[in-house]
């Protein structure tokens, strides 16, 4: 009896998409119309020059991959600042934002951006207690980050015509980078950077406050029910410095590598149900139909496929590590960062090697719409 609960929890919690295909396809339909409109609202705000700024060639593969994690004083941003639009153009640019993610993804997005103050006072406060006995040139790039540290520096590209139905939207910034690109109806939410410093706010009105949190409360969940075994597949290194390159801007994955880690083949019926769970809350920026389908996606590359690996310390989950979870259709990584006094501070890149920025769709679109040729 117990057997029979998990599998139908299971199969409601990351197989909705299976039991309505035509539902889950028809909701992302739609959730790609209201993009669609929410992008010719925003548009329609614009003026020559901002919209000359804005838009790109779909083509333009240069400047879709050319986002960063870093602050733009150590990689410049191209596209439209958000520090440079009106309140109409900002009201009109999340209408867009919220229409093009879930709740999740445009509540954390936005959070992220409000850490960039307490970032900046860190900064501040530095340059005003040793500004003094810094030499000129490293005086002057602590400037640079300083300013850089701003909520409002934030950048939005958009490439090809919303209107034409295979388009692509990028947001991105320092710890925020999110690609949809939509492709006849369909819409692919990889890659993903989210990022935090401070995950835990510390101090002031807003103490306590806390960002990706239930990423790493749902890898917590998976971890503690790992067994002694399984913690011998799992584990690469104690050391973080032993950890994998991290998936981050320019990564292109290693299809001929020998697989690590612990096979999701070797988890149990309840095992699986916490790494769905996972799984779930990480591609959590995508839209609730495209979420579904992405979900799908990765089931049909065959959950067995799926590998998890673990560098640092795996006792404590406050301390440094990093998590890779791999697999046809899904590469995350997700590191603890910082000071090994205080590691307040995530790095997560959600990508997938199948269909990265939407290239399997848009590869089939542009065959299909020159066939005739």
């Amino acid at each position: 009896m117990k057997t029979l609960i998990l599998v139908v929890l299971s199969t409601l919690l990351t197989g909705a998409a299976h039991a309505h295909p035509d539902h889950a396809e028809i909701g992302m339909q739609r959730e790609a119309a209201g993009m669609a409109e929410a992008a010719a609202d925003f548009l329609a705000t614009l003026d020559e020059d901002q919209r000359a700024r804005l838009l790109f060639d779909l083509d333009d593969t240069e400047a879709r991959e050319g986002w960063s994690n870093l602050p733009t004083s150590m990689a410049p941003r191209s596209g439209l600042q958000i520090a440079t639009l009106s309140d109409a153009q900002r009201i009109a640019l999340h209408g867009l934002l919220a229409r093009g993610m879930s709740s999740e993804g445009y509540g954390e997005a936005m959070h992220i951006m409000t850490l960039e103050p307490y970032l900046r006072a860190g900064v501040e406060a530095a340059i005003a207690e040793r500004g003094d006995e810094m030499p000129e040139d490293m005086l002057a790039r602590a400037n640079a980050i300083m300013e850089s540290y701003d909520p409002e520096n934030y950048w939005v590209r958009i490439f090809g015509d919303p209107a034409s139905g295979t388009w692509s939207l990028v947001l991105d910034g320092h710890h925020l980078a999110v690609t949809a690109t939509v492709v006849d109806g369909r819409i692919a939410f990889t890659p993903v950077f989210l990022g935090n410093n401070p995950q835990i706010i510390q101090t002031g009105l807003y103490a306590g406050r806390r960002s990706l949190q239930h990423e790493l409360d749902r890898v917590a969940d998976l971890m503690a029910s790992l067994d002694a075994g399984q913690m011998g597949q799992l584990v690469q290194s104690e050391d973080t410095q032993d950890s994998a390159d991290f998936a981050g801007p320019g990564w292109v994955p290693d299809m001929d590598a020998a697989p690590e880690g612990l096979s999701a083949a070797d988890l149990n019926a309840d095992q699986r149900v916490l790494l769905s769970y996972a799984i779930r809350e990480f591609i959590g920026v995508a839209t609730l139909a495209a979420g579904d389908a992405q979900m799908a996606r990765i089931e049909a590359g065959g959950m067995d496929m799926i590998r998890l690996a673990w560098w640092g310390d795996y006792t404590d989950l406050s301390r440094r590590f990093m998590l890779r979870i791999s697999g046809p259709s899904l590469h995350i990584d997700f590191t603890r960062t910082g000071g090994e006094d205080r590691p307040n501070h995530f790095h997560i890149v959600v990508r997938d090697p199948s269909n990265e920025y939407g290239s399997d769709w848009l590869q089939s679109h542009y065959e299909e719409a020159h066939a005739d040729e």
